[in-house]
């Protein structure tokens, strides 16, 4: 996405921000009903059906995510700035990373993307907040697609979704029944404060190579005695390159480099100063 479709996008947010403190408008023969619970997807204040799911980790996007889904990524932005801005600079570009304080009015607690069929969406985790708006939207499976900027548009709940109508309508038939996709094995059953899953043979997807699968877990030490960031990286299946590099990542940044088989894992501590650094090499080519 270019940075003039990013600057519309914020314009277009920040109006509708504007009109936070409107009830939302509607037909005489609509009710607007606004929950008491402040965490509640009725204060959005929208009509239809709202977005609800758990959204934890990776695998709770994934399961929100069409079956050609081919890379995803998962992001706590509460944990500290310093994952936050070494993410920015090191994933794909993103509107919840580079515009997160301005796209609501309120903050995004946590962050997915998922790629698939050469597009994308976008998850975010916001408290939430009455929306205004004047009939600007396409009903999609009774969700309320509320336009953005030209073809953007944002389904709210709990993640607000983001992205352009024919990704969006692929994502809503998912979470409406449809079949999510069942390609990602590594996720399952692991928690981080950055995950990133990837299918390293899948087409049109921002980390493909020579590899079956790659998953990257990413949390802040809790250990007082240690700084820093924990880093896992376990990859499926790799080839040689992919192996090569891995390890050579390994001995950079003073992490152990392992094989189980034909899969690899590199796991160990970064230091905060390192982190940025360590996952543009992860991540990159």
């Amino acid at each position: 996405m270019n940075q003039k479709a990013f600057a519309i996008f914020v314009g277009a947010i920040m109006i509708l921000s504007a009109f936070a403190s409107f009830v939302l408008r509607g037909s005489d023969t609509n009710e607007v009903v606004v929950g008491t619970n402040a965490w509640s997807v009725e204060t959005f204040g929208v009509q239809g059906r709202l977005v609800d799911w758990e959204f934890n980790n990776l695998d709770d996007a994934l399961k929100m995510s069409p079956a050609d889904t081919v890379m995803a990524y998962w992001i706590n932005n509460t944990v500290s700035q310093n994952l936050t801005d070494a993410a920015k600079a090191a994933l794909p570009q993103s509107l919840g990373l580079t515009y997160g304080s301005q796209l609501y009015s309120t903050n995004i607690d946590r962050l997915a993307e998922t790629y698939f069929n050469n597009t994308w969406i976008e998850f975010h985790w916001i408290k939430p907040f009455p929306v205004g708006y004047s009939g600007l939207v396409v009903p999609y499976e009774d969700y309320m697609m509320i336009p953005a900027a030209s073809d953007y548009v944002t389904v709210m709940g709990k993640p607000t979704l983001f992205g352009t109508q024919s990704a969006m309508k692929q994502v809503i038939d998912v979470i409406s029944g449809g079949l999510a996709t069942e390609n990602f094995t590594l996720p399952a059953g692991e928690n981080a404060d950055l995950q990133i899953g990837a299918l390293g043979k899948a087409d049109h997807s921002p980390l493909s190579g020579g590899y079956k699968e790659f998953y990257l877990g990413v949390s802040k030490s809790k250990d007082d005695a240690v700084s820093g960031f924990n880093v896992t990286a376990k990859i499926l299946q790799p080839d040689g390159a992919v192996s090569q590099k891995a390890k050579d990542i390994a001995g950079k940044y003073n992490l152990q480099y392992s094989t189980s088989g034909s899969d690899v894992t590199v796991n160990g501590n970064v230091p905060t100063k390192d982190l940025q650094g360590a996952l543009t090499a992860i991540l990159g080519p």
